[in-house]
């Protein structure tokens, strides 16, 4: 079927994920408790004696980095770390900020400028780490990482403390942030990766596991011309949505050339991914590895590859029974380079349901190579097909 081109430029806004516009910061503490000077290194909650509810504020002005440890808030009372008045720049450096063996912080930033919206500045890696939990970052700016804009994860090691049976991470809450220009990861990797590790721990050779995440949120968030993906989430238990975020060039130099340049990777089950906007992929809009994913209303925008790729542990060992089903409802999928949605999971105990999305394919390849609409692995990937729509520009 023959259909004009969509009108890309609508859709994008003009390119508003290109630019940096003004916005309003969520209404933060008007009082410091602590004052941190642009000298001091450590925020030490236990030396510093810093309680529940407590505003710590960075001082004004360009700084190195900083390490946040012991900080404890409760649920009703998260700890606040955010700038005194005017903008904090960190310095480039391998990390900007870490958090360890924290609970319930908020690192946030105000600012009245228009010009400079994000009243902190992170020239390098924020690590949310070693047993933290329970986390919110809101309105930071990441302009510059050599790894990985974000890296939130414990990774397992020899203190038993960070082993999956004892340890999963909860609450983990990343909103309006602008994050760019990653020199070589993710713009924002949570998770471990990895099924396991195996360590030499008091002489004996022991096999590890990493952590689980549950209760994840990550919205309303910018990334461009990450490294590697754009938002990478893996290893979740349960209950994670990735909504309403605006992804824009993908992959531009990637550490690892394959699985490491999509536009959104999750790994795990119970996840929504919705609302986002991917736009130039180098590789998949999406790879999702999991069991009952909802994939809703999103727009995937010249992928590098498949618009989206999904599987599930099933697929991967037949000796694992499926969970529940995929759905995949309300996405526009444009000019993907091969299909738009490719299905490899397997065993799951409903059919998969495929409604309502819109492909768009390049009318400029000739039959035989043409991108399809959907791959399926076999007659085991069962799916529900309604009302979806193809269309070729020529």
């Amino acid at each position: 079927m023959k259909h004009s081109s969509f009108a890309l430029y609508s859709l994008l806004g003009a390119p508003v994920i290109l630019t940096t516009s003004a916005f309003a910061a969520p209404a933060a503490s008007t009082e410091c408790d602590f004052i941190v000077p642009s000298s001091q290194y450590l925020i030490d909650g236990i030396a510093m004696n810093v309680s529940p509810g407590d505003t710590i504020c960075l001082a004004e002005g360009a700084r190195g980095p900083i390490k946040v440890t012991n900080v404890i808030g409760s649920e009703s009372q998260p700890v606040q770390i955010r700038n005194q008045d005017g903008v904090v720049t960190t310095n480039p450096y391998e990390y900007s900020i870490a958090i360890e063996r924290s609970k319930w912080v908020r690192l946030t930033s105000v600012s009245d400028s228009e010009s400079i919206p994000y009243g902190v500045r992170l020239g390098g890696t924020l690590s949310v780490g070693n047993l933290t939990e329970q986390i919110e970052v809101d309105h930071i700016e990441i302009y510059r990482a050599r790894f990985a804009g974000m890296l939130i994860k414990t990774d397992p090691n020899c203190d038993s403390a960070t082993w999956a049976e004892n340890f999963t991470m909860h609450g983990i809450s990343i909103h309006d942030n602008y994050v760019h220009h990653t020199e070589e990861g993710e713009g924002m990797y949570v998770g471990y990766t990895g099924k396991s590790r195996t360590l030499t721990c008091n002489g004996e050779t022991t096999t590890v596991y990493p952590h689980k995440l549950e209760n994840v949120r990550i919205y309303n968030n910018k990334l461009e011309y990450t490294a590697a993906d754009g938002i990478q989430l893996n290893s979740v238990l349960g209950n994670a949505k990735i909504t309403g975020n605006k992804i824009y060039r993908t992959g531009v130099s990637p550490f690892a050339p394959v699985w490491q340049n999509t536009g959104i990777q999750v790994g795990g089950d119970d996840v929504e991914i919705s609302n986002n906007l991917i736009y130039r992929s180098g590789g998949n809009g999406m790879v999702l590895d999991g069991d009952n994913l909802r994939v809703l209303n999103n727009n995937v925008i010249y992928a590098g590859e498949n618009g989206i790729f999904a599987r599930n542990a099933a697929q991967q060992n037949s000796q694992i029974s499926g969970g529940l089903p995929h759905v995949y409802k309300n996405n526009l999928l444009v000019q993907p380079v091969t299909y738009g949605i490719k299905l490899y999971a397997t065993n799951t105990s409903a059919p998969h349901i495929i409604t309502d999305n819109t492909i768009e394919n390049n009318g400029e390849l000739d039959a035989a190579s043409r991108p399809m609409t959907f791959s399926f692995l076999n007659d085991q990937v069962i799916r529900e097909l309604h009302n979806n729509h193809h269309y070729i520009v020529e």
